[in-house]
């Protein structure tokens, strides 16, 4: 996975949005040779047992992908509120 760049809320932004558009084309991917009806692929028993394990592996990756600005962005909040109980 590339280095993310994370120092700003649109930088989490940015990285969140784009773990949602490569989880929607791994989607897509997946249901159109799932859909294509050809006798070597659709719904053969192999085809949906391989589908499955790529729905698998982009949900993760998605998770992953998607955690890690929110994680970075949950830890910023609680930086911010300690800062300002600090203050007073």
């Amino acid at each position: 996975m590339a280095a993310l760049k994370l120092e700003t809320s649109a930088d989490r932004t940015s990285a969140a949005q784009a773990a949602g558009n490569d989880y929607t084309a791994d989607m897509t991917k997946i249901r159109d040779t799932i859909d294509s009806g050809a006798a070597s692929t659709g719904t053969s028993l192999g085809t949906m047992v391989k589908s499955q394990l790529e729905i698998t592996e982009a949900e993760t990756m998605y998770q992953v992908k998607q955690g890690l600005p929110n994680n970075v962005s949950k830890a910023v909040k609680t930086a911010a509120q300690a800062v300002k109980q600090a203050a007073g």
